[in-house]
């Protein structure tokens, strides 16, 4: 099952009964800061005074601005910001690495202090914007979300949704069509949570024209079908949202959106999302895999019941109803580089964090230039295709590329056996060449990079069969990309350390916790209920996790005292969990003689 493509992922909408505010008002004040930013030569640093539009000058917030990877400052004479990078406003005086501290998010192009050009701004509450800038507002196609979850999609002018687009709203209410000033404004079409099209007249945000029959809309969405429309369960409406307070602290946020047919619920990260797909490059070290804690990393999804006429209803019960839960399959894979050790390492690894085997792979593979983080690299120097199969594997697998090379030409035996040695950094070009005259490269010659380090790039395409539960099989093929070691000039120098660190996961003690039980079908999970239970409105907050990637479809269900049901709209939860794997190398190498210092680690 693929995500993106399963949840129908459009291009992008918000709900609201007053229209649309800009997400940056033309009201403000400029905010200056010093900064300091990376040399051109990656070692040096330099001081910049710099300023942005700010918007909300009343919170005196503090600012950073990040450039993009690759990118150097780009400041106006005026000390205004331009570039592709990461504006984030924080609590001023709050700490660095306190996410709470964080109010908002812009990441994307700036012009003159502010976002022009393509961009995504986030506020801490979960309130989105996001598409085409220009002088600090959207226009032109984009899309806003707000707090809850209601989502708008279109044209925006000056930040205000204005023309065609979408409206999907947190009850599970699709409208499709023209909107004046950010309100729904003429004919459109409108989906109710049932499944119910009709057509519809809105003038300034209000309808006009009469809605079909609500029992009409009683289908798996709504009202169980013996009802009349006049008992309690009509009178009420549900809302099925990822929880936004406790999804900004997660590690693994998740993100909704409404369809025609379901809400899906699904990771927000795009790796994650690429995964899950086999849509990305397979990538060293995968955050996603390793660098989250998957013990304490659920989905935090509310489900709230209100009622439309602000009138009181009595509950009975509430329930998740579950028709099925589906483990997935598909192989989830990462690269381990070999590094250190010996000079010529001409292998690495393909992790497995999936939780499918791989069957009946292929590898295409060339060696290339150092990879560009320019946003429009000139066309890498790159060798012929090399291809090879790759016996079936489970949690893990050596790759190794030395016959690969050898048919390239290069010299793999002296690479093996021969060692490089440099007085001094100031001899690297003379030792670097010297290397050169005692070893032939053949193919690679151009494409071999690094001073100390001479490494050249293996890029290619990893293609394989796996199977699912139900016995369908699949193929999948994926980009890869990683750096192989083939010598290192050893020299007297200590290297710097590299290291991140991660944050717990957030505490939800009053939240139910939900364990979805994988491979089962049709049962239910009640929802426990307290206090009084005659009222307007109620929410019941979930914490959902399971213990595998997998796919889940439900309802979240209220009986009522007086007999009548109601049903949320259908949901389709992608769970994301990779497998955890401790794979080790099974590359045996000769007895090292590389020093830690000797080994390229950041």
């Amino acid at each position: 099952m693929n995500i993106l493509r399963a949840t129908g992922i459009v291009a992008i909408a918000l709900f609201a009964i007053s229209a649309l505010q800009p997400a940056i008002a033309n009201e403000g004040a400029w905010n200056e800061r010093v900064q300091v930013f990376l040399g051109e030569d990656g070692r040096s640093v330099q001081r910049h005074a710099i300023r942005v539009w700010d918007a909300w000058p009343e919170k005196n917030l503090d600012f950073i601005w990040e450039p993009a990877k690759g990118s150097k400052p780009a400041i106006g004479a005026d000390g205004t910001v331009a570039g592709r990078g990461k504006l984030v406003w924080r609590v001023r005086g709050s700490a660095s690495y306190d996410p709470a501290a964080v109010y908002a998010v812009y990441e994307g192009e700036m012009q003159n202090g502010r976002p022009h050009g393509d961009g995504r701004l986030e506020f801490r509450s979960g309130e989105t914007f996001a598409g085409r800038w220009h002088a600090g507002h959207l226009n032109g196609p984009g899309y806003h979300v707000d707090a809850r979850g209601n989502r708008y999609e279109g044209i925006f002018e000056d930040g205000v949704l204005e023309g065609r687009g979408r409206l999907l709203s947190v009850n599970g209410e699709i409208y499709e069509g023209p909107f004046r000033a950010g309100q729904r404004h003429g004919r459109g079409r409108t989906i109710l949570p049932g499944g119910t099209s009709y057509a519809s007249s809105w003038e300034q945000g209000r309808e006009t024209g009469e809605r079909p029959d609500i029992v009409a809309d009683a289908d798996a969405g709504g009202l169980i079908r013996i009802q009349t429309g006049n008992d309690d369960a009509a009178k009420t409406e549900f809302s099925i949202t990822v929880d936004e307070r406790m999804n900004q602290q997660s590690e693994a946020r998740y993100t909704h959106l409404m369809r025609e047919e379901d809400i899906a619920i699904y990771p927000e990260l795009k790796e994650m999302n690429d995964a899950w797909n086999g849509t990305g490059e397979i990538w060293e070290y995968g955050y996603v895999f390793t660098g989250i804690d998957w013990e304490n990393s659920p989905v935090f999804v509310e489900a709230e019941l209100t009622t439309t006429d602000n009138s009181r209803v009595k509950i009975d019960s509430m329930a998740l109803e579950v028709a099925d839960s589906l483990a997935y399959r598909k192989p989830m894979l990462a690269l381990q580089g070999h590094r250190g050790c010996v000079g010529f390492r001409p292998t690495f690894s393909l992790v497995n964090h999936g939780w499918g085997k791989v069957e009946n792979a292929r590898i295409a593979v060339r060696f290339t230039e150092a990879r560009s983080y320019e946003e429009n690299p000139p066309p890498q120097k790159t060798t012929r295709e090399f291809t090879g199969a790759i016996d079936d594997f489970d949690e893990g697998t050596d790759i190794y590329l030395k016959d690969a090379l050898a048919e390239a030409g290069v010299d793999v035996d002296a690479l093996e056996t021969q060692r490089f040695s440099c007085p001094s950094i100031d001899s690297l070009p003379v030792c670097r060449s010297q290397v050169f005259n005692s070893v032939g490269f053949g193919e690679l010659a151009d494409v071999v990079w690094g001073d100390r380090f001479l490494m050249t790039r293996a890029v290619g395409t990893l293609t394989y069969n796996w199977s699912d539960d139900r016995g369908n099989r699949h193929e999948s093929s994926e980009p890869f990309s990683v750096d192989i070691n083939l010598a290192v000039i050893e020299m007297d120098e200590s290297t710097a350390e590299c290291g991140d660190a991660f944050g717990g996961s957030p505490e939800a003690l009053r939240y139910i916790d939900i364990k979805l039980p994988v491979e089962q079908q049709n049962y239910a999970i009640d929802l426990p209920m307290r206090g009084n239970r005659n009222l307007r409105q109620y929410t019941a907050r979930m914490k959902m996790s399971a213990e595998m990637s997998s796919l889940h479809h439900f309802q979240t269900v209220a009986r009522f005292a007086d007999g009548s049901v109601r049903r949320s709209k259908p949901v389709s939860l992608f769970y994301f969990r990779p497998r955890s794997v401790n794979w080790v190398p099974k590359v045996q190498v000769p007895a090292c003689y590389l020093s830690p210092d000797d080994i390229p680690t950041c």
